[in-house]
């Protein structure tokens, strides 16, 4: 009986080997790295290994330098695996033709542009770890977590350059931007324009209103359509992804809500408000969303003002689970593991605030935030800290934690 063939891709599914290891002994055994080449690489490595532990840490102490080599070996397999396209022969030819130093600083400056692209899909940001601490982090890091990674942050440039040409269509300054959910911007440009009605301009929280009404009479006018079709058509090709995105959005999730008369229109714009871009907010649009944000807040909030209930109401958002204002150790735990693993965000505390929060309290609460969330977001997703011990004292130190 005939063995079974098991191909070179199947075999290299289950090496579970650096990819910087296999490809140098597949140079080593194809003779493509001979063994002056083989000579050359060893010494740079150790060279580089002492560069990169006495950049994180200390050349002198052994912890480091077992660090080290794990960093540049992943570093090295970064560049390697991604500019060979996983392909073997390619990779043993760079490191034949190509110092290790160099594979290593490639691998460098590819953690580099990861982090100078935008973290999350806001024009502006607020928390951005420093670089150094960047790379501690990524130098550690999987190909797979890193191509993953790269997709979300390009995902998020393509939607901030495309906001920001919808921003100088509707002659919206870039600078008013600044923490702005980029989607909303879309949504508000995409809104205006089925809505009909020139000018076009980005509503205010009564325009808003007055939008959603007219559509509620009358549906989405023939002039809508047609403004919008000529607005896609002009619209860079890159960027139409991004305005679809949204478009389907409106139309799969705004646009029956809007229909459906059993919602009263106060409650529609508290649902919808958060969604769009808003222009000019200010005390005479407050009374709009008032009278119905005041109950979900105080049943939210349980009523407290103190900043450790808020807090932690803050928290239980960013780390999207149930908004509570006191939470017990076990549910501590829980928020901490739960943001490790799908994040601990920004974005959604800042539109709760500006959806329910009292109108005269948002300025204030919004400053207590953003304070608060580049520490909490360091020490609550810090990965060193295998026990939660030192994000469960943050945690009581800031929050309710019983």
């Amino acid at each position: 009986m005939s063995e079974p063939v098991v191909d070179r891709q199947q075999i290299t599914l289950f090496d579970q080997r650096p990819f910087f290891e296999r490809a140098l002994v597949h140079g080593v055994q194809s003779g493509v790295i001979d063994r002056d080449r083989l000579t050359s690489i060893v010494n740079d490595g150790a060279k580089g290994l002492l560069q990169i532990a006495d950049f994180f840490g200390t050349q002198y102490l052994r912890p480091n330098i077992e660090e080290a080599r794990t960093r540049i070996i992943s570093l090295v397999s970064l560049f390697l695996e991604e500019s060979s396209s996983g392909d073997l022969d390619q990779a043993a030819r760079s490191l034949r033709d190509n110092s290790f130093l160099s594979h290593s600083r490639g691998g460098s400056e590819m953690l580099k542009k990861l982090w100078a692209m935008p973290e999350d899909a806001s024009y502006g940001i607020l928390a951005k770890p420093p670089q150094k601490e960047f790379l501690a982090e990524w130098s550690l890091r999987s190909l797979r977590d890193y191509r993953q990674e790269l997709a979300q942050r390009q995902d998020h440039q393509l939607s901030i350059s495309a906001t920001l040409w919808f921003a100088k269509r509707l002659a919206l300054p870039a600078a008013d931007l600044s923490t702005v959910a980029v989607d909303s911007v879309v949504r508000s440009a995409l809104l205006v324009h089925l809505h009909g009605k020139e000018p076009l301009a980005i509503p205010t929280a009564s325009g808003l209103l007055q939008i959603l009404d007219a559509i509620r009479e009358k549906g989405v006018p023939g002039k809508g359509r047609r403004l919008l079709a000529d607005l896609l058509r002009e619209l860079p090709e890159s960027y139409l992804p991004v305005a679809q995105r949204e478009l389907r959005r409106i139309e799969t999730e705004d646009l029956p809500r809007i229909a459906d008369r059993s919602r009263p229109l106060p409650q529609l714009l508290q649902e919808l408000e958060p969604l769009y871009y808003l222009r000019d907010f200010g005390p005479e649009d407050a009374g709009l969303f008032e009278a119905a944000a005041c109950a979900d807040w105080q049943r939210i909030t349980a009523g407290k003002t103190d900043d450790s209930s808020l807090l932690t109401v803050f928290v239980c958002l960013a780390a999207d689970i149930p908004a509570k204002p006191v939470l017990g150790r076990a549910a501590a735990r829980a928020l901490i593991v739960k943001a490790r693993r799908d994040g601990f965000k920004r974005l959604p505390v800042l539109g709760f605030i500006h959806a329910l929060a009292p109108y005269s309290m948002q300025d204030d609460l919004e400053t207590l935030w953003k304070e608060f969330f580049p520490e909490a977001h360091t020490v609550l997703l810090d990965a060193a800290d295998t026990t939660l011990t030192d994000a469960l004292d943050f945690l009581r130190e800031n929050c309710n934690v019983v």
